[in-house]
């Protein structure tokens, strides 16, 4: 083999970028565990793979303070899990016309403790949890004691009684 080839099947650029990252996906294990600790809402968002938050339309547009920049900066609570806050940066400027105009010119994403000391990230060192893992586990749990066996009698059961 040449220096510095790998063995193997060649990676494509995504598994290569995959594999530069350092992204690591978390233990079926470590899900269970936090699937075990949080509340349903947090898992709704988990799953979901996003936060739900209001729109300008629902919240109106207020500002809670100006940055060093002096941009505007608008905080927004998600509705369903509560523990994450959308922080918005917005600037204001003269357009065309004389028209004062606003636009949003970044966005990220602070998460806090919930009341009760819940937190929405899982612990560091375990891994990228994705929300195909997560949903695989609330269904394990939901599903277990049930045998394949009983599951799929009552799914061929279900099927015969849509057909008729």
């Amino acid at each position: 083999m040449a220096d510095g080839a790998t063995a193997g099947p060649p990676k494509s650029i995504q598994g290569e970028q995959h594999e530069e990252s350092g992204w690591v996906r978390a233990s079926d294990e470590d899900v269970d565990l936090y699937v075990d600790r949080v509340s349903d809402e947090v898992l709704t968002c988990r799953e979901r793979g996003r936060h739900l938050f209001p729109t300008i339309r629902q919240a109106g547009i207020h500002f809670t303070g100006v940055d060093d920049d002096g941009l505007l900066v608008r905080r927004l609570t998600c509705t369903c899990c509560e523990l994450a806050v959308k922080v918005e940066k917005w600037e204001g400027f003269r357009g065309a016309g004389r028209r004062t105009r606003f636009r949003r010119v970044a966005s990220n994403l602070e998460y806090r403790t919930g009341p009760d000391g819940q937190i929405y990230l899982a612990p560091t060192g375990r891994g990228h949890m994705t929300p195909r893992q997560i949903g695989d586990s609330v269904a394990s749990k939901a599903l277990a004691g049930t045998t394949l066996t009983a599951l799929r009698k009552e799914a061929t059961r279900a099927a015969k009684a849509e057909e008729s």
